[in-house]
């Protein structure tokens, strides 16, 4: 009778020694070897920049950062006929005006990317260099629009032109080039350009507006 009674005992006394240690493992897991359980409370969401100016930043220092955007908006096949027009310069700026009339001026450097970036003219669309570049091919046309000096190369006759005159950039009247008749008679697609897509328009910011100071009548 004893033994079972030893038997009853040592079992409730197990189980709740097993209960007791279940809940041990649990809360250890959960809340780690401290008594405040930090790791239970929910997490706290942060964004990635402060919700709130600190004080330090006054409202003027805060306007000496801010720079005003001086791009112009601007079709790119007038960027390039204004450059053609403007006698082709590689460094030095030339005028143009961009949509909503006003007076600017840009440089080489925003031409050539327009010759070179893919998903430009039309999304998917391949840039220019990939098939007129250096590499000269068949499909290239002996046109190279790699760079500055090579486009200037390519404004001699190229071979296959279906446009009125047979300059790459017209001999300055950008209307009759090969170029123009390209891009707007022809328009492009992801394989190249084809006379049965639409033209293209791009309308991008390049240049920089100018700053017309105006002049003062002499007082009577």
């Amino acid at each position: 009778m004893n033994d079972v009674r030893k038997m009853i005992f040592g079992a409730i006394i197990g189980l709740f020694v097993f209960v007791g240690l279940m809940i041990a493992i649990v809360y250890v897991s959960s809340c780690g070897l401290t008594l405040t359980c930090n790791q239970a409370e929910p997490k706290v969401d942060r964004t990635p920049i402060p919700t709130l100016i600190l004080a330090s930043h006054s409202e003027s220092q805060m306007g000496d950062e801010i720079t005003e955007f001086n791009k112009c908006k601007v079709n790119a096949v007038d960027l390039i006929g204004a450059w053609v027009a403007a006698g082709t310069p590689e460094t030095g700026p030339f005028p143009f005006t961009d949509v909503n009339g006003e007076s600017c001026q840009g440089t080489y450097a925003e031409i050539q990317p327009l010759f070179v970036e893919n998903s430009l003219w039309k999304p998917g669309a391949l840039g220019c260099t990939s098939c007129h570049n250096a590499d000269l091919t068949d499909r290239s046309k002996g046109l190279d629009l790699s760079s500055y000096d090579a486009v200037l190369l390519g404004s001699r006759r190229v071979a296959g032109s279906t446009s009125k005159g047979n300059d790459l950039l017209g001999n300055g009247d950008w209307e009759e080039s090969v170029l123009y008749g390209v891009l707007v008679n022809q328009g492009l697609v992801p394989e190249g350009h084809s006379a049965d897509a639409p033209a293209d328009v791009l309308i991008l910011f390049a240049g920089e507006k100018v700053v017309v100071e105006a002049t003062s009548t002499p007082a009577q």
